[in-house]
């Protein structure tokens, strides 16, 4: 668990280091992305339970740029489309390829990873470009 508090730590440092006006558009990118790449190498659910406290921290020390609301929607996005990143990503991915290999179809990490990670990374852009719309720029 010392990765993921270090993850958080550099979060937290990083967007109480930017201008008030843009700390909510930095928080949401950096939830966001950092949740989904963590999320396609590590489990997602224990990712989430982990980064929770460190959203909540987040929230608490800047409560009138950071709704804890929004900060929660940027780390569910993240770390639910970073699952389908890599076959490591969620344990359905895990399950369906041992459910395809018993079928006669091996999916390795390699055949699970080029179009799972090209559907992350499309996916998690278009839940920052929702995001910034939505709770920054409207």
């Amino acid at each position: 668990m010392g990765l993921l508090e270090a993850i958080g730590n550099a979060l937290v440092g990083v967007v109480k280091a930017q201008e008030e006006s843009k700390q909510l558009s930095i928080a949401i990118t950096l939830i966001l992305w950092v949740s989904a790449f963590t999320s396609a190498f590590l489990d997602n659910i224990p990712y989430t339970a982990t980064m929770i406290p460190v959203v909540g921290i987040l929230g608490d020390e800047l409560p009138d740029t950071l709704p804890i609301k929004t900060l929660a929607w940027a780390l569910s996005f993240g770390a639910c489309l970073g699952g389908n990143g890599t076959l490591l990503g969620a344990s359905a991915n895990i399950v369906t390829a041992g459910i395809a290999t018993n079928r006669g179809f091996k999916i390795s990490f390699l055949n699970f990873f080029y179009p799972g990670m090209a559907a992350m990374i499309l996916t998690t852009a278009i839940a920052n470009i929702y995001m910034l719309i939505v709770y920054v720029w409207v």
